[in-house]
Formats: structure tokens, sequence, C-alpha cells
């Protein structure tokens, strides 16, 4: 029979396999059996009954969360584990819950975009200064860190704001440049009029 602070994980570890699915597995061991109470959506090829050889660790220790730490899975796939410990009402630990995510599927989409991004390296530095001298790309990154500085997005933007990162702009030369204006509009979400009527300081 399944301890009662084993039990009450139960909804959290259904809820933490069905939220990751198919990427995690979650697993509830006991201490004492030193065996698995429960697991969803196996990875590991694990069974319920199954030693969970959990001897090494101390649990007399403060420490209520272990991680996020990794693994290596049976088939060599990399893991990235976080686990909690869990205590009856007197404060004793009588289980353990972890969450284990196969993380290798998003290794293999890391490493394909940096493979992608990295293939800029392989234009030449005249070439790559050209494009980095991109009048819109420069409206694009300005705009974008003020954004990120005041955490908001360009969506979020009120008028004020607008009116501000023109003028900002203005300061630094983004309306020398030939349609200049209409593209900041866009960016913006705002008409030509509007843009050179907040360059006028009209409201």
């Amino acid at each position: 029979m399944m301890k009662p602070s084993l039990k009450r994980a139960l909804p959290f570890a259904k809820a933490f396999a069905r939220l990751l699915h198919p990427f995690a597995e979650v697993v509830i061991h006991d201490l004492k059996k030193d065996q698995i109470e429960a697991i969803f959506n196996p990875l590991s090829q694990r069974e319920l009954g199954d030693s969970s050889y959990l001897d090494r660790i101390d649990f007399a220790a403060t420490e209520e969360i272990f991680g996020p730490y990794e693994k290596t899975n049976w088939d060599g796939r990399a893991m990235k584990s976080i686990s909690v410990v869990l205590c009856n009402d007197q404060g004793t630990a009588e289980g353990f819950l972890c969450v284990n995510v196969d993380v290798s599927a998003f290794e293999s989409a890391n490493q394909l975009l940096l493979a992608f991004l990295r293939n800029g390296a392989e234009i030449e530095k005249d070439t790559q200064k050209l494009f980095a001298d991109d009048k819109y790309e420069k409206i694009n990154l300005f705009v974008q860190n003020y954004c990120r500085e005041r955490q908001v997005s360009i969506g979020a933007l009120n008028r004020k704001a607008k009116q501000e990162v023109i003028r900002l702009l203005e300061a630094n030369g983004a309306f020398k440049g030939r349609n200049s204006a209409i593209y900041i509009g866009r960016v913006l979400g705002l008409s030509r009029a509007t843009v050179y009527n907040y360059l006028k300081g009209k409201k």
C-alpha cells in the first residue's frame, strides 16, 4: 500500500507527465522499500516495483530539492533531471519524486540551429559589414533593445512610448534614409502621417 506522503504527490506526478509528454518520465520512489511506487511515461525501461537504488543519498540532509542534474538514459540519450524529497507529516523523508526530461531532441535542434546560424561565418567580412550597416536592421535592433530594456513587447507599446521611440530614432539618425518613416511606421504599427506628426511633436 502506498504511503500517504507519496499518494499526495501522485497528482503532481501525473500533471508533470501530461505537461511534458513525450519528453519526460516522472517517477515516485519509496525510500524504505527502495523501489519504484509509480512511474508515468516511462523512458528508462524501468517498471513499477523495480529497485530505486537510492541508498547512496543522504536524506538526513536539509535539502528538499536535488538538481537539476544530468543523467544518461539506457539508449545513450542525454537526460536532465530534478528530484523532490517527499516527507510525512512529521517531516521524515519517505519518498522521492523525480522528473527526468529527455533533452536529446532539444540538443539536436540546438545543433541544427547553431549550424544554420554559423553559416553566416562563411560570408566574407566585408560582406558581413555591408549587411550589418543595413538601415532596417539598425532600426529593428534599436526598437528591440528599447522593448527589452523595458520588458515590453512592440505590440504593447502605448502612444507615449511610441512617441519616445520615434524621437530617439530621430536623434540617432534613423530618418535620414529614404522611406525610413514608412518602415518605422510598419514596425510600430503607425501610419506614415502619424510618424511625421510625432516627429513634429503633435499628439
